[in-house]
C-alpha cells in the first residue's frame, strides 16, 4: 500500500522526523485505528513527545508494529474538539504522562495535520491575542496598583505562569475573566489539574487563602463597568470547588451588583449542593457551567470521587438554574474511546434533556490513557466516534461550542 498519512516520530532530543514507510494510527480507548477526518494543524497547537512511549504505526503490509522513536502529539487551542489520541504503547516501568490533552496527528503532503475538527475557533479565545509581549508589563502595573490584595497576585502568576486565557483576561480588561476563591474541594478528580495525591504531577498550583469580598469586589466591579462583553466567571482550575463558598461569592455578588447591572456574573462548579447555588441565584448570578465526565454513575463515581453528591444534585443545579432564566451549560470532559461510546452516549442524551440543558461545552480531558483505565475504565464495545456523538447532542436542539457564551445580564435586578 502507498502510505501518505505519515508517522511522525521524535527522537529523545525533541527532533521531529517522519517514517515514510509507516502510516500514522490514533487511538480510540485502547485500541488503535485509522485517523480518518482530519484538519490542518492549528496555529497556536503546541507540538510534544510522549515520555516512556513508543510509537505505533501500521506497515506496508497491514500489520500494526512499534516503530523507534517517540510518539508524537499536538496540544490543541481552545475551539478545536479532538477526535483521536495517539496510537502507542507504554514502556515497562513507565510514569504516567503529565495532565495534558494529546491528539493524533500525522504528515500528509509535508504539512503537519490533527485528528480533530474546529467548533468555534478563534475570537475572543484566539492565542494571537494572549501571552503578548506586553503583558507582564500589564500584570505588574496592576499588581503595583493594588499590593496587598493577594488575589490579584494570585491571578497575575496564573496569567504570566500558567498562561490562563480567563485569569489573563483580568490584565487585558476584556471578556471573560478568573476569580478562584476556594482552597477545599468536595471531589477528588482523576484529572484534577491543581492537585494529585499519586504519581502525576499537577499542572497548576492550587489558591493557598481564602480571599475577602473586599478582595474580590476589587477585581470584579473595574472589568464589569469597564470591559467590553465581561464574564467574571467563579471557579477555575487553580481552585477547588467554588459552590463550597457560596456564602463568600453571594456577598460579594451581592455588592458588585448593587453597584451595576452590567455585564454577567457566571459559576463554573460540579453542581454538588441545589440549595448553596440557589442563594447565588438569589444573590444574582447569570449563568453556570456544571462540569460532567460520565452521565452514569459509575463512572461519574470513579471518576471525581465525589462526596455527599452525585448525578441527581448536577441535574437539579441545572434545570433549577434554567427554570430561572439562567444560561445553562455542561462542561463535558470529553475522551476518545469512552464519551463515545453507546452507554455513554445514551446516557448524556437523557441527562441533558432531563436538566433542560442549553449549551454544552466540548471539552479535552487533559488525561494519561492508561491513568484513565486504571481508575475509571474504559466501557466495553466499539465507540461511535466524537462527531457522531456531536452530531446527536445538536440533534437534540443543544448548542455546541468550547466556552462560556456572553449573554450579559440574563435577567433584571433590582439595587
Amino acid at each position: 500500500m502507498t502510505v501518505r498519512r505519515r508517522l511522525l516520530v521524535a527522537d529523545d532530543d525533541g527532533t521531529l522526523r517522519e517514517e515514510p514507510e509507516y502510516e500514522a494510527l490514533g487511538s480510540s480507548g485502547l485500541e488503535s485505528q485509522p485517523l480518518g477526518r482530519l484538519i490542518p494543524l492549528p496555529d497556536g497547537s503546541t507540538l510534544t513527545q510522549l515520555p516512556g512511549c513508543r510509537a505505533l504505526g501500521r506497515d506496508r503490509l497491514g500489520a500494526i508494529v512499534e516503530v523507534p522513536g517517540r510518539p508524537v502529539a499536538a496540544l490543541l487551542p481552545t475551539g478545536y474538539t479532538r477526535l483521536l489520541t495517539p496510537a502507542y504503547i507504554k514502556e515497562p516501568g513507565a510514569d504516567h504522562l503529565p495532565l495534558f490533552g494529546y491528539t493524533a496527528v500525522t504528515s500528509l503532503h509535508g504539512a503537519l495535520f490533527a485528528s480533530a475538527l474546529p467548533l468555534d475557533p478563534g475570537g475572543s479565545w484566539d492565542p494571537a491575542i494572549h501571552n503578548s509581549p506586553d503583558l507582564p508589563a500589564l500584570v505588574q502595573k496592576r499588581i503595583r496598583a493594588n499590593p496587598d490584595n493577594r488575589l490579584l497576585a494570585h491571578h497575575g502568576r496564573c496569567a504570566l505562569d500558567y498562561g490562563c486565557y480567563t485569569a489573563q483576561n483580568l490584565f487585558y480588561g476584556r471578556d471573560e475573566m478568573a476569580i478562584a476563591v476556594s482552597v477545599a474541594c468536595n471531589a477528588q478528580c482523576v484529572g484534577c489539574i491543581s492537585e494529585q495525591l499519586d504519581d502525576v504531577t499537577a499542572p497548576h498550583d492550587r489558591i493557598a487563602f481564602t480571599p475577602t469580598v473586599d478582595e474580590i469586589v476589587a477585581l470584579v466591579l473595574p472589568h464589569l463597568e469597564t470591559a467590553p462583553n465581561p464574564i467574571v466567571s467563579f471557579g477555575q482550575g487553580c481552585e477547588g470547588e467554588p459552590i463550597l463558598r457560596a456564602r463568600l461569592i453571594g456577598r460579594a455578588i451581592t455588592a458588585v451588583r448593587a453597584r451595576t447591572s452590567r455585564g454577567q456574573l457566571h459559576i463554573n462548579t460540579n453542581g454538588s449542593n441545589p440549595r448553596a447555588l440557589q442563594h447565588l441565584i438569589d444573590a444574582g448570578l447569570d449563568s453556570v457551567r456544571v462540569s460532567m465526565f460520565s452521565a452514569r454513575d459509575e463512572g461519574h463515581r470513579r471518576y471525581y470521587g465525589p462526596r455527599n453528591y452525585g448525578l441527581t444534585e448536577m441535574e437539579e443545579s441545572l434545570r433549577l438554574s434554567r427554570r430561572q432564566g439562567l444560561h445553562t451549560s455542561v462542561n463535558l470532559l470529553t475522551y476518545p474511546g469512552y464519551t463515545d461510546t453507546p452507554a455513554e452516549v445514551e446516557a448524556l442524551l437523557a441527562f441533558l434533556q432531563r436538566a433542560e440543558v442549553q449549551m454544552v461545552q466540548m471539552r479535552t480531558l487533559n488525561m494519561d490513557r492508561e491513568l484513565l483505565q486504571e481508575k475509571v475504565g474504559f466501557p466495553a464495545g466499539p465507540a461511535i466516534g466524537i462527531q457522531a456523538l456531536m452530531e446527536q447532542i445538536a440533534g437534540l436542539g443543544v448548542a455546541l461550542g468550547s466556552h462560556t457564551p456572553f449573554v450579559g445580564c440574563a435577567r433584571e435586578y433590582v439595587s
